[in-house]
């Protein structure tokens, strides 16, 4: 088996094979390589191959830190590999030192789209070190396979009433428009001032719609009473599984409870689109009511799914001083400048 760089006529062969795998990822996908590329990240494709056919694939991404300190790599929820063969993962793990020599990388920054268990210890003997986690190592997984009715039961009873209640006080949800964004924007910025957390700019939502969503992968979804905005998210889906990815609401009209039902509309879509799990993508590590997410827990578990633990992220790296420069808490600028960088990745 060798490892290649894939070259643009292979994008369908790319998606299918990442789409259609066990730890397969929308941030692995070729479109999310090229949403990444306008925002200033080099992505590199590699495949492995065994007679003709793709055994496992990597879509690194690269760019250079400020000020002249280097360049990171950074696997977003990959590679895609059976992580349970030892050869295929020697194999890939090659092939990224070979990319780290050649884009003369600090490190190659890897986190796998696979629960936590014994290939963190794999990945120790291989010489990769634990490092932060870029996105959250804990979510909750809606099963999407039974009937509506049957997901509708699993929902905690708080949930589901709040979820018929915005019907019925006419609450409705549609798909939204590019021309919708720019509300849906306001209203998400009013959102992360009120939940203290930090977002995009309304170009790179504006960019992630126009490459997703005609390729079926991403849907606006919004939900109005009486002409009045109340809330919004938008919906991910490739392969099996869909995720909820960013959700807005109104400081007005919190009685009608619709960002439930605009919820339930977005796992309602997923399944339409043939997806088996619906991510909700990230709670606490630490279930306790002191945690800062723990609201954002609370609301995520009335939705009936399975709390999971991903393996969280692996460094192999490549110049260890100043790789050791960006990990140590006495060079915090370093380490800022890398948590800048790659938090632009997500």
């Amino acid at each position: 088996m060798d490892a290649a760089i894939v070259h643009a006529r292979d994008r369908a062969c790319w998606d299918a094979f990442v789409s259609g795998h066990a730890s397969g990822h929308i941030l692995q996908s070729w479109e999310w390589g090229e949403i990444k590329a306008e925002g200033g990240w080099r992505p590199i494709r590699l495949v492995l191959h065994s007679q003709g056919h793709i055994q496992g694939a990597a879509q690194v991404l690269v760019r250079s830190l400020p000020f002249g300190f280097g360049r990171l790599a950074y696997v977003p929820k990959g590679p895609v590999i059976d992580w349970r063969d030892p050869q295929r993962r020697d194999e890939m793990i090659d092939a990224l030192r070979r990319v780290a020599a050649e884009q003369r990388v600090i490190a190659v920054k890897v986190e796998p789209e696979i629960l936590d268990g014994p290939v963190a210890l794999d990945l120790h003997r291989a010489g990769l070190q634990a490092s932060s986690p870029v996105q959250m190592r804990s979510s909750i997984w809606v099963d999407l396979t039974t009937s509506e009715e049957e997901m509708l039961a699993r929902q905690k009873q708080k949930t589901r009433y709040n979820i018929r209640l915005a019907a019925r006080r006419g609450v409705t949800v549609e798909r939204g428009s590019s021309s919708d964004l720019d509300a849906w924007y306001e209203m998400y910025r009013t959102t992360a001032q009120r939940d203290a957390f930090t977002i995009h700019t309304l170009d790179y939502y504006r960019l992630v719609l126009a490459t997703l969503e005609p390729r079926g992968m991403a849907r606006l979804l919004l939900a109005r009473h009486e002409g009045d905005l109340l809330a919004g998210i938008i919906v991910f889906c490739f392969g099996a599984r869909a995720q909820y990815m960013y959700g807005a609401s109104s400081n007005s009209k919190r009685n009608l409870m619709a960002p439930y039902l605009v919820q339930w509309e977005g796992m309602r879509w997923a399944k339409q689109q043939g997806a088996e799990i619906y991510d909700l993508w990230g709670i606490p590590d630490r279930l306790a009511e002191d945690e800062d997410l723990w609201g954002v827990y609370r609301h995520k578990r009335g939705y009936g799914g399975e709390t999971v633990r991903y393996i969280g992220a692996f460094d192999l790296v490549h110049a260890p001083l100043r790789h050791l420069a960006l990990e140590r808490a006495g060079r915090p600028l370093a380490a800022r400048l890398a948590r800048l960088t790659i938090n632009r990745a997500e």
